[in-house]
């Protein structure tokens, strides 16, 4: 049997490397290969954090806790003593770290590009900081989620 901090570690990890893979295909998507990142507006940068922030939260809680949800039946992992704040079910939990995730996203992106006086962010760092906020994210919603599901 798994030692339950060693799996939530190891599956942080895996989240955190998944979902900024996602991050950085999902970047080249919306804003292509090159040139300044708009801020503001449909579509712009501090928009697409919602559906980016929206979709790790849903998914580093949804996958991680419902593989350690089988894990735990199956006997590979023990559960976790300790107390959760989440909801028991894994789609209620899920989609509430996903719209606390959004909360946190739009408005810690709007925050920081208020504060820089932006307009338009250059690619590399506008790539930058969405992969380190993709990674960030799922190291902050991953351990809580698993710790509800192995419960």
């Amino acid at each position: 049997m798994l030692n339950t901090a060693a799996y939530i570690r190891r599956e942080t990890l895996v989240s955190m490397v998944i979902n900024t893979v996602l991050s950085y295909a999902f970047f080249l998507g919306v804003f292509g290969r090159g040139g300044d990142v708009p801020v503001w507006g449909m579509g712009a940068y501090v928009f697409d954090f919602g559906p980016q922030s929206f979709m790790i939260g849903l998914m580093a809680t949804l996958v991680p806790g419902a593989l350690a949800g089988k894990a735990r039946r199956a006997g590979k992992v023990a559960a976790w003593a300790g107390a959760s704040r989440l909801p028991k079910g894994l789609v209620p939990r899920a989609v509430l770290v996903a719209l606390g995730s959004v909360a946190l996203g739009v408005g810690g992106s709007a925050l920081v590009v208020t504060l820089l006086g932006v307009q338009s962010l250059p690619y590399t760092a506008a790539l930058t900081a969405k992969l380190v906020f993709g990674a960030a994210l799922a190291l902050l919603v991953t351990p809580p989620g698993l710790k509800a599901a192995l419960r």
